[in-house]
């Protein structure tokens, strides 16, 4: 009897054992892509920035601008520029697009005030692709800069994942770990840009140079997703007293694709419209000039940012908004091809 006790009363060494190697797997994992993730570490280092500059435009000027998006947006929108030149206060608040159109908006969000103005600046490949399993970056960067909040209980109430999927996110992806061996192997640096290529006010540059070849694509329409979150934004706004819009990135385009392009972007617009008003740019996003670009059809260089970024400041202050009207009689100027 005390033998037979005795052996009911083992512990299952085998399944602890498993256990507390999945445990600790997990939690090297985890503090690998909170910590050393290159990702993480230079979009974390680029939001403390903006933060800064927009807490800093907010102590010195009252309402401030904030334009956010995609790393198209990051790239484009030189606020020191604009404070000088146009007396605007701007934060450029651009990341990585692959943290997804839900993650963009909550950390730009977490900045905006009361009598701010808020620009999406959103590529529309990010609005145009149904959302819902948000890409494991975006629960990595919410944790790194502690807002958890941001994928557990999102303020536009979009994309909220649970604790079990966030933790499962907390993890280095195969693509990661395979790029990040090839370029240990070859001894190249493990992340192309540098916490240096950005400047204070949150708009970045990088020396890399890659020919350009072809235009970034999207669909023609929002996405339901999509719809929802531009909607859920544009009622936040309206009840916190945030004026709000969209702006339309510049994107690379060869020249014999303008017209198809900007039609495109056009019947984009169009759909944005019916939510948020959109501020008018007669290019149309579309941009046959190869040299305006450094290593994608969406990062501008310093004089094409430059330029945008006064283009930008006209806008905002003109407050020039396309009409249905106006954006069909561009589309009907477009020679077809």
């Amino acid at each position: 009897m005390d033998s037979s006790t005795s052996h009911s009363k083992k512990i299952p060494r085998r399944p602890l054992l498993l256990l507390a190697t999945a445990l600790a797997s997990w939690i090297g994992c985890a503090f690998y892509s909170l910590h050393f993730n290159p990702d993480v570490t230079y979009y974390r280092h680029g939001y403390l920035l903006k933060h800064q500059w927009a807490e800093k435009m907010t102590r010195e000027h009252g309402a401030k601008t904030i334009v956010y998006g995609g790393s198209s947006c990051e790239f484009s929108i030189d606020g020191e520029r604009l404070l000088s030149n146009f007396s605007e206060p701007v934060v450029n608040y651009g990341g990585h697009a692959g943290m997804g159109a839900v993650m963009l908006t909550e950390a730009a969000l977490s900045d905006v005030r009361r009598g701010d103005t808020l620009i999406v600046a959103l590529e529309p490949g990010l609005l145009t692709q149904p959302l819902g399993n948000e890409p494991i970056l975006a629960a990595q960067f919410s944790f790194a800069m502690h807002h958890p909040n941001w994928v557990l209980h999102p303020t536009l109430g979009v994309g909220r994942e649970n604790w079990f999927q966030a933790a499962a996110s907390l993890r280095p992806g195969g693509y990661l770990a395979f790029t990040m061996l090839g370029k240990w192997l070859r001894g190249q640096p493990s992340y192309r840009y540098q916490v240096s290529d950005f400047h204070p006010s949150g708009w970045a540059e990088t020396p890399v140079r890659v020919p350009m070849t072809i235009a970034p694509g999207h669909g023609p329409e929002l996405s339901e997703g999509g719809r929802q979150l531009l909607s859920n934004l544009s009622r936040w706004c309206q009840t916190n007293g945030v004026r709000v819009a969209y702006a339309l990135p510049w994107a690379y385009c060869p020249p014999n694709e303008i017209a198809n392009y900007r039609k495109l972007n056009a019947e984009f617009l169009a759909d944005i419209m019916t939510i948020l008003p959109v501020l008018r740019d007669d290019s149309l996003g579309a941009d046959p000039d190869a040299g305006d670009y450094a290593d994608t059809g969406w990062h501008l260089t310093r004089t094409a940012a430059e330029r945008r970024s006064d283009e930008f400041g006209r806008q905002i202050q003109k407050w020039d908004m396309w009409t249905r009207e106006k954006l069909d009689l561009a589309i009907t100027a477009l020679p077809t091809q």
